[in-house]
């Protein structure tokens, strides 16, 4: 068996965001925010949420989009400074789509600061080429 070569190369595309737990607004509630448009063929291959300012309210945060609401992050405790790792799954977005923040509050005046940064390639495109 060969292998054929592919000499297209392309950089690592980031996208950072940053959001407030504030933004959630009523106790219980999941407000789903789209943070981050990519395109079709986009791939996540690496990223993270930041809690850098944390809240002293219960605040789950999930990472995913339409069809998957946790495809890159779970329950992110907002409740503790800390860089959570997003968890790349190898999923091709068949159409443009975004990247969305998944915020629950148990208490509605929770305060608290965090940043989501993706970073994703896009299959078929290349910038340059090697070899």
């Amino acid at each position: 068996m060969s292998i054929t070569k592919n000499y297209g190369r392309q950089e690592v595309i980031a996208a950072k965001v940053d959001f407030t737990f504030a933004t959630a607004g009523d106790v219980g509630v999941i407000g789903v925010y789209p943070a981050i448009d990519v395109p079709e063929g986009a791939v996540v291959v690496g990223g993270y949420v930041n809690i850098s300012d944390a809240t002293t309210a219960t605040v789950d945060v999930n990472i995913g989009d339409g069809v998957l609401s946790t495809r890159y992050a779970t329950a992110v405790d907002g409740a503790a400074v800390a860089l959570t790792a997003l968890v790349p799954t190898g999923y091709v977005y068949p159409a443009p789509d975004t990247i969305d923040v998944a915020i629950t509050v148990a208490d509605p005046s929770a305060a608290g600061t965090a940043e989501l940064v993706v970073l994703y390639i896009v299959v078929n495109r290349a910038e340059f080429s090697q070899g």
